[in-house]
């Protein structure tokens, strides 16, 4: 499901949630969101746990099982790297 996200500058994007590389917090209210494909980060004036609301909320519905084992991978390799 595509999700709906205003940019800083007030144009709609629509997003797949499968695109998205990155978030990353700028400053107390904006996210700057990577999504695969795109030259540029969008900036988006919502906080960055909003923006992965909404991105999970378009997530298809199979898919969680796959999230939570990829993210337990990333938490097993971070906490043997440290």
């Amino acid at each position: 499901m595509l999700v709906k996200l205003i940019d800083h500058k007030g144009k709609a994007r629509y997003i797949n949630p499968m695109y998205v590389k990155s978030l990353e917090p700028k400053g107390e209210t904006q996210t700057a969101v990577e999504v695969s494909g795109w030259s540029m980060k969008m900036k988006i004036d919502m906080t960055p746990d909003t923006v992965a609301e909404l991105l999970n909320l378009g997530m298809p519905m199979g898919m969680e099982p796959i999230i939570a084992d990829l993210q337990q991978q990333q938490d097993a390799a971070a906490a043997s790297a440290g």
